[in-house]
């Protein structure tokens, strides 16, 4: 058994189920629940999304097939904006992990994030946190110690410019993606302070301009819906 969250499912066949997790074993992985859709299946309204789950499934070709399941904790009942978040982040997952590579560290801060977004004060540092978590699980985090020069820790009176392909460079003026040296601080988890509204729009600027280096010009369709609604 290894814990999981369900990323994504739909139909299959006239009542299975075809399911994206993102599990501490394998990473993300797609599995079949044969069944699954059945008045009878005791897996019927299980396999939902934001819902911690313990579960068993073999391997065969690309699909698993799910063996057993069970929850290990209630839903998260997401609405409003924490909803949107948390489809967000689930359809971010979907198009920036490979399959089967395991990321044990990242499930843990998915439950984070759960718990993050169900407390509206939390919601947005949660995200920004999440997001930085998946960054350095994909090995493109810049470091947050030091500046790109590797001379220098990051000073929190310091502004910092990001070159995406080097890391965080001394900056005199506000001109390109630039954030505090303070916000960096929080961002690594080492700042006493809360989030300010300044610092915690320069660094969804900075998640926002790496993580779109990796979708590599792909659109995320919650994000689109998101920005229409608004």
């Amino acid at each position: 058994m290894t814990v999981g969250w369900v990323l994504h499912r739909r139909p299959w066949r006239e009542s299975s189920l075809l399911v994206d997790l993102l599990s501490e074993s394998h990473g993300r992985i797609g599995l079949v629940a044969r069944g699954g859709r059945s008045e009878r299946s005791i897996w019927r309204g299980v396999l939902e999304p934001f819902s911690p789950l313990s579960i068993h499934f073999t391997i065969k070709g690309e699909m698993g097939t799910v063996k057993d399941v069970e929850p290990i904790g209630d839903r998260y009942g997401l609405s409003g904006d924490a909803l949107w978040c948390g489809l967000y982040v689930n359809e971010l997952l979907m198009c920036l992990l490979d399959r089967e590579e395991a990321m044990p560290g990242l499930v843990e801060s998915y439950r984070d994030l759960m718990d993050a977004l169900v407390n509206p004060d939390d919601q947005m540092c949660g995200l920004r946190r999440f997001e930085w978590s998946l960054l350095e699980q994909l090995g493109v985090a810049p470091d947050l110690h030091m500046d790109a020069t590797g001379e220098q820790p990051i000073h929190v009176n310091q502004l910092y410019r990001l070159e995406i392909d080097y890391g965080f460079v001394p900056a005199e003026s506000r001109v390109g993606t630039v954030v505090s040296g303070d916000a960096l601080v929080w961002l690594r988890g080492d700042s006493p302070k809360g989030l300010g509204d300044e610092c915690a729009r320069a660094i969804r600027q900075v998640n926002r301009v790496l993580l779109d280096h990796q979708l590599g010009g792909r659109t995320l369709r919650t994000r689109e819906m998101m920005r229409a609604l608004r």
